[in-house]
């Protein structure tokens, strides 16, 4: 089970699970050994709304740190799915063709989109965030929110 850094705006609380590495564009990257399994940020889901469809490469597929592995539709936008990390996807989630609001749900959890075998791992790895640094950003990023007018 997770452990989770939150702060709180209004009625909505924001996380970010503390066993994970983040990338600036809001995808996740959580290591086990040279395979990683990628997701999005609490952050981006809540903000982007409803997910309706999500597509992904396929396994087997090579990806790239910061380069487009597939896409998620909500009600409200398309949001680029930028790789976290480079290597050859393993498996996609099988739930998320049936499920996608898996990603509304539990961003950390049952809501994740893919897993990679790292190719080279330091030098993605050294390119994402700790908990802490992704943390204090997402206290930014719920302040602009804030400020935003919503209705």
């Amino acid at each position: 089970m997770s452990e989770f850094l939150e702060t709180t705006y209004d009625k909505f609380i924001f996380r970010a699970g503390t066993d994970c590495l983040y990338s600036r564009e809001e995808f996740w990257a959580r290591l086990e050994g040279s395979v990683v399994t990628v997701g999005i940020t609490d952050f981006r889901q809540k903000t982007m709304g409803d997910v309706a469809f999500v597509e992904t490469v396929e396994a087997g597929t090579q990806v790239w740190q910061g380069r487009a592995a597939g896409q998620i539709e909500t009600i409200k936008t398309i949001v680029e799915i930028l790789s976290p990390v480079s290597g050859k996807v393993l498996e996609v989630n099988p739930k998320m063709q049936d499920s996608p609001f898996l990603i509304n749900e539990d961003p950390y959890g049952n809501g994740w989109i893919y897993r990679i075998q790292l190719t080279n791992a330091h030098d993605s790895i050294d390119n994402l965030l700790q908990v802490e640094e992704y943390f204090e950003i997402l206290k930014e990023k719920v302040a602009q929110e804030a400020k935003k007018p919503h209705g």
